[in-house]
């Protein structure tokens, strides 16, 4: 498994005793800065920065679990 900074997070935070269902949304605030400013981006440019995203599959399909895949 390749680690990225989260894991190395993710322990320091375990060590400081910081509740595992915080975690999350510790991980996520470090990541809001960068998110906003694709949003400003696709704002100011008036384009769409990943359009593939957009889902254009099948609609309606059964779920399949995945011990059956």
């Amino acid at each position: 498994m390749c680690q990225n900074v989260d894991f190395f997070s993710g322990a320091m935070y375990f060590l400081l005793d910081i509740p595992e269902d915080l975690f999350i949304s510790i991980f996520a605030m470090g990541r809001i800065p960068g998110w906003t400013a694709q949003v400003v981006e696709q704002f100011e440019n008036n384009i769409l920065l990943r359009p593939r995203l957009q889902y254009v599959g099948e609609l309606d399909r059964k779920f399949t679990p995945i011990s059956d895949r």
